[in-house]
């Protein structure tokens, strides 16, 4: 597998900066989620780690190559989107193969691959259905499957389970997580969902209007918040603000909010 460096990256539309000067380090095996709310530019990063869209400056690194010119193909990414994106006339088998013929892989590896991903994802039996005859978990599966098989270095997977009820999405968060670990596949995971990223993430990057808020592992993101914004945006319930003066009293400091005087610990 790979590690993902982005480094000064940028992503400008027009006058919006969407990505703003973005640096990140995801290490070899690693999963990394991108949690912000809607419009904080962690689906543009990952569509640019992608190669979907190309940075308006930075770069992007995948060990120690500087991939910012390569084709979305040449990229061997998986991807997963909020969607699924099956192909509704081709079986199940066919949208797992797909990739794979497109490589003009041979159709006896195709097989074996096709039955090797299913299996692990405990979809043998679906093999000759269609997306339509599917629940929306087992279109996931499938979707997954498809990223699979064509042996990927990095997974990149944007918001995969929104379209799932609540039940099905706790189930499916083991299922990712214990995917990644079996795989061992350096995975970059998009969602607004902070129960989501703090279940799953080994570390987590908190964005806000296209700028870096702070990256840390869950426990350090919940007991130490670098800013307001991600004391207010982890949690649940969310941190409680007070707004107070620093003041000193006796010679020792406290926060002084109106009735009451708040001495801070020595």
């Amino acid at each position: 597998m790979v590690e993902v460096k982005l480094v000064d990256l940028c992503k400008y539309f027009g006058p919006v900066k969407a990505v703003d000067h973005l640096n990140l380090h995801i290490k070899d095996r690693e999963f990394v989620a991108l949690l912000g709310p809607s419009g904080c530019g962690k689906t543009t990063t990952l569509l640019m780690i992608a190669g979907i869209y190309k940075p308006t400056s930075g770069y992007i690194y995948f060990g120690d190559e500087i991939v910012n010119d390569v084709p979305p193909k040449d990229r061997n990414v998986g991807m997963v989107f909020q969607s699924y994106a099956l192909y509704p006339h081709m079986t199940v088998f066919d949208n797992i193969a797909f990739p794979l013929k497109l490589k003009k892989v041979p159709k006896q590896e195709i097989e074996k691959k096709v039955k090797e991903v299913a299996e692990f994802l405990r979809i043998a039996e679906l093999l000759d259905r269609k997306p339509s005859q599917l629940s929306g978990g087992q279109q996931q599966r499938v979707a997954l499957a498809r990223a699979l098989a064509k042996e990927p270095q990095i997974f990149l997977m944007d918001e995969p389970l929104s379209n799932l009820d609540a039940k099905l999405r706790i189930m499916m968060r083991a299922e990712l997580k214990r995917m990644q670990k079996e795989l061992g596949i350096t995975t970059i995971y998009v969602t607004h969902d902070q129960v989501e990223a703090m279940t799953m993430a080994d570390r987590i990057a908190v964005l806000n209007l296209g700028r870096l808020q702070q990256y840390g592992t869950p426990d350090e993101l919940y007991n130490k918040p670098s800013n307001v914004f991600v004391a207010g945006f982890i949690g649940s319930p969310p941190m409680n603000f007070i707004d107070g003066s620093l003041v000193e009293t006796d010679d020792k400091l406290a926060i002084d909010i109106g009735p009451l005087k708040l001495p801070l610990p020595e």
